[in-house]
């Protein structure tokens, strides 16, 4: 039945022509354009901190359990199930790896789903609909990805939607943790036993996806039809994110705490400078970081962690340092 739907929307997408499926591979890449990563940090940096942080941590669990989840179940994408499925040559290059559950749909839940959520309660406290088109915006993108991959035939509709249903679990679980954490005493350890938890079940998931048993099979060209050992790379890379979320919140809570104000100008340099600040440790990790780490596993939790920890710890530790030397001088004058 779900490859009925699949060669259906396949036949659609043929007969609409390339600019359509074009237009289609550009959409269901969203949740991880420059853009989308631009506006989180934008958030949090800037605008508002809490909001930025809740979409921070939705992502990064969301994507660790998503990879989780990948590893456990070992789907394989519906072309090799069916050899009638053939997506667009550009989607298939990049939909590696095991089919089950979406990532793309879960990060775009993670990212626009959270920031949906936030911007509903936001309306309820200001008792308003000033925020409704962003909502709406909010939902037609996690829509229109979550079909996308269906259209282009690299997910099958029980990917996308225990996808979805997954991502809304997580956010549910996100907002729960730091409301719990939140209502906590002044100076309670609340933020340290997530965190801790959090990593627990990073080093537990580690070992058993280090030791577990993968299919094994083979293309007519020799090749595996999916290499778990790539796999692997991109759930360290989750972890790696995740685990640096974690810990960057408990720090930038207890010892940082910088704060978003500031002009428009302050704002635009802050955010210019912060990008590119990122952007070393994305880019230049394959020069100064991979040398020196023992195997690819390694490195890419490190390059994740490290990036991660930049944006939601490192920057604004700088930020705020900034801002505390300010205030200090305005104070003296």
């Amino acid at each position: 039945m779900d490859i009925n739907y699949l060669l259906l929307l396949q036949t659609f997408r043929q007969k609409c022509g390339l600019v359509v499926e074009g237009i289609f591979s550009t959409l269901t890449d969203i949740p991880f354009n420059p853009a989308t990563i631009l506006l989180v940090c934008v958030l949090y940096w800037c605008v508002n901190k809490r909001m930025g942080l809740f979409i921070l941590f939705s992502q990064t669990f969301g994507l660790f359990v998503n990879n989780v989840i990948k590893l456990c179940v070992c789907a394989y994408r519906p072309w090799i199930r069916d050899s009638r499925i053939q997506p667009p040559p550009k989607a298939q290059a990049g939909a590696t790896g095991y089919s089950f559950p979406s990532g793309h749909t879960m990060t775009a839940v993670g990212i626009y789903g959270t920031l949906g959520y936030s911007l509903i309660q936001k309306n309820k406290e200001e008792k308003n609909h000033k925020w409704l088109w962003a909502i709406i915006l909010c939902a037609l993108v996690i829509v229109v990805v979550a079909f996308s991959r269906n259209f282009l035939s690299v997910h099958t509709p029980q990917d996308v939607l225990v996808g979805l249903l997954v991502g809304f679990v997580v956010i549910y679980l996100t907002d729960l943790l730091l409301k719990w954490e939140q209502k906590g005493e002044e100076g309670n350890c609340r933020d340290l036993i997530i965190a801790g938890v959090g990593t627990l079940l990073v080093i537990i998931s580690s070992i058993f996806l280090l030791l577990k048993a993968y299919p094994m099979d083979y293309n007519a060209d020799g090749s595996l039809v999916v290499d778990p050992e790539k796999m692997k790379n991109d759930y360290f890379s989750a972890a790696g994110s995740f685990v640096a979320v974690l810990w960057g919140w408990v720090i930038e809570k207890r010892w940082i705490k910088f704060e978003t104000e500031g002009s428009i100008v302050m704002r635009i340099i802050r955010t210019v400078c912060g990008v590119l600040l990122v952007s070393v440790f994305l880019f230049g990790s394959s020069y100064f970081i991979k040398p020196f780490m023992p195997n690819l596993f390694v490195y890419y939790f490190v390059k994740h962690f490290l990036v991660y920890f930049v944006v939601v710890a490192g920057y604004p530790a700088i930020v705020g340092a900034i801002q505390r030397k300010k205030n200090k001088k305005n104070s003296a004058e």
